[in-house]
């Protein structure tokens, strides 16, 4: 086959006419003859690959497609976490970038930029940017996803306290004289609700002997409660047993709305109300740095100690996946393994001295 004859343009570019694998043809362009080469290479590569030849989508553009299509039905703060994401950290990288032309330096620039702040932003960031890449890539607009292999940025930090003694529970409970943060703390406490779960129960979910867990009071769009009231997930819709100490304060409790925690009004919690809430009465009176996951974490070691199975502990936590109420009893598994060392301490110190064997009979 003879060699095909390159044209050239009246403005010195040459040009070649190739033809795709659905049949259309497609001009490349180069300012000499090895880069109209290397872009009738990376045309044909394209093509190769089931691409969208000569696709010019931007990632801006995509991104909103992506949004809309692929995170339909979250709940708010989720969406918002996902827009922050890509608002604040990602657009002004690559948002005016051709999909195709995103490589993995870009990646690892939005990286860099916030290398100092915490991992859980990091982790955020990049799996907001990974989910837009991945899905272009799943619908052939780019071959290669850039973010494969980019890491966040670890950070070396003092181990946190995850939960409260029961000592140091019951002693913060006891401290706090202002009803709705008492029965607030009490709820997370005894009942392992979440923070939104506790802010979500209205009085008649609460019955004699449980209370239903159905609602949820989020603030996903800023200061006020979003009407929506929805659950982490489904397996968050429970009934959860009500022990006497936790019947003791709700009894003690003034019914100043339809939902048990309101605000200083009887309103519905907002997300202002109820910082100060906290401030005031649960971190000012405190002796430890606490917070209101550490009281849901500190339920999960109650069930744990009172030897309830694994299986119940779940349900009971509202866990959607058993693997997340598991790492909670391995950790505390090992953290009584680690008890034992001084048990075994004082055993070997209490044994009599061993005779010397090195001693023997003439």
């Amino acid at each position: 086959m003879p060699k095909q004859k390159l044209t050239r343009r009246p403005d010195g570019r040459y040009q070649k006419r190739i033809t795709l694998s659905n049949g259309k043809t497609r001009l490349v362009y180069g300012r000499t003859e090895a880069e109209l080469k290397a872009a009738v290479r990376s045309v044909q590569a394209q093509d190769e690959a089931g691409l969208e030849v000569g696709d010019h989508t931007l990632v801006g553009e995509w991104a909103k497609i992506w949004l809309r299509s692929y995170k339909q039905g979250l709940r708010p703060a989720t969406t918002k976490m996902y827009r922050d994401a890509y608002n604040l950290h990602i657009m002004q990288h690559i948002g005016c970038m051709e999909l195709q032309e995103v490589r993995p330096v870009h990646i690892r620039a939005i990286m860099a930029e916030i290398t100092e702040q915490s991992e859980s932003l990091q982790h955020k960031v990049l799996i907001t940017v990974r989910q837009i890449m991945q899905t272009a890539q799943a619908n052939h607009l780019i071959r290669d996803d850039p973010t494969d292999g980019i890491r966040i940025t670890t950070h070396a930090r003092p181990k946190q306290k995850k939960y409260l003694t029961q000592d140091e529970a019951e002693e913060l409970l006891s401290s706090i004289a202002e009803p709705r943060a008492k029965v607030f703390c009490a709820l997370c406490y005894y009942c392992g609700l979440r923070k939104e779960e506790a802010l979500g129960l209205q009085w008649r979910d609460v019955g004699p002997a449980a209370l239903v867990v159905s609602r949820a009071v989020t603030f996903a769009g800023g200061n006020q409660p979003d009407p929506s009231m929805e659950l982490k997930n489904a397996a968050s819709h429970r009934l959860v047993p009500v022990p006497a100490k936790l019947r003791a304060i709700l009894d003690a409790t003034p019914r100043l709305g339809e939902h048990v925690v309101t605000k200083a009004d009887g309103g519905v919690m907002t997300q202002s109300a109820y910082k100060k809430m906290w401030a005031y009465y649960v971190a000012g009176v405190s002796l430890l740095p606490v917070h209101a996951h550490m009281l849901r974490h500190s339920y999960a070691t109650c069930l744990y100690h009172a030897g309830v199975d694994l299986r119940t502990a779940q349900q009971l936590l509202g866990h959607a996946s058993i693997e997340m109420t598991a790492r909670i009893y391995t950790h505390l598994e090992a953290e009584d393994g680690l008890k034992v060392s001084g048990k075994l301490d004082d055993y070997f110190n209490s044994a009599p001295p061993a005779a010397d064997s090195t001693a023997g009979t003439a």
